[in-house]
């Protein structure tokens, strides 16, 4: 589904990911492990071509998308929420949820808000109520429904756990996966939390400095303890 080969990213003079290599299959759910600044949100940003310059080889569904705008790769498949959530204040939680199906076309056609609404339980209450009245926690389920609007085929997940209570990030991780499960959604994750990261991926990936330095299922990361202790550990 996303082969991601060689990829370098520049903001400006300051280069950030080297020569970086990842894939994520079809219905797989992967996880990319790194301490802040690593370079996690800059790759979810190359891939949707959403700041940085970039080189290197992007492939989606075996399509070359390393030219595409943001909004084609959005009408393929992808799907994007990123750490800040960017929540529409002054829309309700339906409207937000709404707008968003924009982003479908003919062959992924638009998931129905109620349908949305429904897959993430908390959110039902709420549905009527703006988005600047919700909680950050409310806000950061609403970012996720929303993005599952458009019926993405891989859903990109920037720390959706920052800042969040522990209830808040329990009741995410059962959405999350049931709403990937049910859809057959892939899902790159961006986490520095553990244990959410391995509650909702099957493979992990960790990064430092813009380069990867480990790959493999969960079994193979708890039988590397040094990778956490060197990379991952405050």
């Amino acid at each position: 589904m996303l082969e991601v080969r060689d990829l370098d990213a520049f903001y400006g003079d300051s280069h950030i990911l080297f020569k970086l290599r990842l894939s994520v299959g079809n219905g797989q759910r992967v996880a990319l492990l790194g301490r802040n600044g690593a370079g996690k949100s800059t790759l979810l940003k190359s891939v949707m071509n959403a700041g940085p310059r970039v080189r290197g080889a992007l492939r989606f569904d075996g399509q070359d998308i390393g030219a595409l705008p943001v909004h084609r790769r959005t009408q393929l498949g992808l799907s994007l929420v990123p750490e800040d959530r960017r929540i529409f204040t002054h829309l309700t939680v339906a409207e937000n949820i709404a707008i968003a199906r924009y982003g479908a076309s003919a062959q992924r056609p638009a998931v129905p808000v109620a349908e949305i609404i429904e897959r993430f339980p908390m959110l039902v209450a709420l549905q009527q109520r703006y988005g600047g009245q919700l909680s950050g926690g409310q806000q950061q389920l609403l970012a996720v429904a929303r993005a599952m609007a458009a019926n993405p085929s891989l859903l990109l997940l920037d720390e959706p756990t920052e800042g969040l209570a522990p209830i808040i990030v329990e009741e995410m991780a059962h959405d999350v996966v049931r709403t990937c499960t049910e859809r057959n959604t892939a899902l790159l994750l961006c986490e520095q939390n553990i244990w959410f990261a391995r509650r909702c991926t099957q493979y992990v990936y960790v990064i430092d400095t813009g380069r990867i330095v480990f790959e493999g299922d969960w079994a193979a990361f708890d039988a590397n303890p040094q990778v956490q202790q060197r990379y991952l550990a405050l």
